[in-house]
């Protein structure tokens, strides 16, 4: 069978075309292929989880996370973690590291989060002493007294402790001198048994105030703290004027028989 030389032509033609529709295809195919990259099971939280909360079943649920986003010390099975007590807050959807977690055998509540020789301090604060409510569990202040200089009317002010952690932040209810109720903030604070002395006199003789720092800063600088005196000047200290300044005041000559002064106004 004899083939005009125009089909054998098309024929090739066809032939090539497909073969190059094959090699785009493959390239393409070579280009977009994704690589599965392993993975790994991660306990997240469920719900917001409080700090001093034991841990359940239901509080907790398995994710899988690509393994290179998985933090260090990440829970990977709910054993891990049920009965064990949060020293942190957890927010929903966050995994739950082993660190955060209080020592086996830590009793439920703000007790358990305590370590050796701390001890849990409430203070009452206000929407300025605490920091327009922006305080929180595992915050770090710095605590500030006012208060009145005994026999005098100047106020002395001074930053009284340095670097404390906030262990909770709340508000309680009080019944006011009308009796009716009243809610009243109070943030507590982890101390050391002299922290705690210095705050429960400084709360009861003065004001106190908290100055919220950043968690990674933990340098304490000493300060000589500030009076009413050498905040506005002492009165003892005189403005001196000007060189080459003229003064204002007019005098007058006085003659009292032979003597002569001047006056004056």
């Amino acid at each position: 069978m004899n083939l005009s030389k125009g089909t054998i032509f098309m024929a090739i033609s066809g032939l090539v075309g497909l073969a190059a529709m094959y090699a785009v295809h493959h390239y393409i195919l070579a280009q977009t292929r994704v690589t599965a990259k392993p993975v790994g099971q991660v306990m997240v939280a469920a719900a917001d989880i409080s700090p001093g909360a034991i841990i359940t079943k239901a509080m907790v649920k398995s994710a899988t996370w690509p393994r290179e986003l998985i933090p260090p010390k990440a829970a990977g099975t709910p054993v891990q973690l049920e009965g064990r007590i949060i020293n942190t807050p957890v927010t929903a959807g966050e995994p739950i590291l082993l660190t955060w977690l209080a020592p086996e055998g830590a009793a439920a509540g703000l007790a358990g989060l305590l370590t050796e020789g701390k001890r849990a301090l409430s203070v009452r604060v206000d929407d300025v002493s605490g920091v327009a409510g922006f305080v929180h569990p595992g915050d770090h202040v710095d605590v500030l007294m006012e208060m009145a200089k005994p026999g005098s009317t100047d106020h002395f002010s001074k930053t009284i402790l340095q670097n404390i952690v906030v262990l909770s932040a709340g508000q309680t209810w009080e019944r006011g001198r009308d009796e009716k109720p009243a809610v009243v903030n109070t943030v507590t604070l982890v101390l050391t048994t002299a922290q705690a002395e210095i705050m429960n006199l400084a709360s009861n003789q003065g004001k106190i105030r908290l100055a919220l720092r950043n968690r990674n800063d933990v340098a304490e600088l000493a300060t000589r703290g500030v009076d009413t005196s050498s905040l506005l000047g002492s009165d003892s200290e005189k403005e001196e004027a000007p060189k080459g300044a003229t003064s204002n005041r007019k005098n007058v000559e006085v003659i009292k028989g032979l003597a002569c002064s001047r006056v004056n106004l």
